[in-house]
């Protein structure tokens, strides 16, 4: 799996409830955590602790943020040639409540407008089951290499409106698979997934509920709801997102089977809120103990 996307360095920051209250000074022993995040490195991240070979393309500067940035993603086994050298590196700042609930601040510095070699990503691709590209800037020249590849397209809208939001249309007119967020859609899931299959190639779409759990859709059969599972419970659903995508892929990659792969993503995805920022994956282990569980 080729995995383009941000990596950046998070600070989160724990908060009584939202809207924040003022006030000049908190204390939280042991509450703040700095870490190294963004959807690039989450996805590869979640891919990676499932045993799926991952190639990962993003920038990482040479500032230092960067610094930590590039000993994060050595440790986690994702260094290689797709990770290019910039001045900057991308930093947010995550908010969150006592319910999971998170507020996401996030500074890209100039990456959407970074050129990102396409000779890179091609040597990248070869070899590759699919490619998870994210709609960050530097990845829209991208979408029409892994065409010309031949390696199936797979991306998560995030937060999108729909699809009058065109800034995504190059995505979703490749993209075999379509994930996004149901937060903001202006228009029922039903409806944003019957224009998407319209639109473009896809053979899937999921749109995520939150503590709702998902919804699958398929061009040919009936949509399929899948509640949430949270067998940890819920510390931070900052990254939920982003595991319920790289699951979804990397199950979808073995068996082929959409309702299968959605079932153990919403695991994946469950397992991971139970714990604070970013930072933790299940491995297969971990799901088979889940799924024994919750049977």
């Amino acid at each position: 799996m080729v995995v383009v996307g941000v990596v950046n360095v998070q600070q989160t920051i724990p908060v009584d409830g939202f809207p924040v209250a003022y006030a000049p000074v908190r204390y939280v022993p042991h509450g703040l955590r700095l870490e190294v995040s963004g959807v690039g490195c989450n996805v590869a991240r979640a891919l990676a602790a499932l045993d799926r070979p991952v190639r990962l393309a993003t920038i990482v500067g040479r500032d230092t943020a960067g610094v930590l940035a590039r000993d994060a993603l050595g440790r986690a086994g994702l260094v290689g040639d797709g990770i290019v050298d910039h001045e900057h590196t991308a930093q947010s700042a995550v908010l969150v409540d006592p319910d999971g609930r998170r507020q996401i601040s996030t500074d890209l510095k100039d990456l959407p407008t970074f050129h990102y070699s396409p000779a890179v990503f091609a040597r990248l691709l070869v070899g590759a089951q699919a490619a998870a590209i994210s709609t960050i800037g530097f990845a829209r020249g991208l979408l029409p290499v892994a065409d010309e590849a031949g390696v199936p397209i797979a991306v998560d809208l995030q937060a999108t409106p729909g699809l009058e939001d065109t800034y995504s249309r190059d995505w979703v007119e490749r993209a075999t698979i379509v994930f996004c967020s149901g937060e903001n859609l202006t228009v029922p899931p039903e409806r944003f997934a019957r224009d998407v299959f319209a639109l473009g190639r896809a053979r899937v779409v999921v749109v995520s509920l939150a503590a709702a759990g998902c919804v699958r859709f398929l061009s040919d059969r009936p949509a399929r709801a899948v509640p949430a599972v949270a067998p940890l419970g819920v510390r931070d659903t900052t990254g939920a997102g982003d595991a319920l995508f790289a699951a979804f892929l990397h199950y979808w990659l073995r068996s082929a089977d959409p309702d299968d792969a959605v079932d153990r993503a919403v695991l994946v995805a469950g397992w991971t809120v139970g714990f604070p920022g970013t930072g933790s994956y299940p491995t297969h282990d971990d799901i088979a103990e889940v799924r024994s569980r919750t049977r």
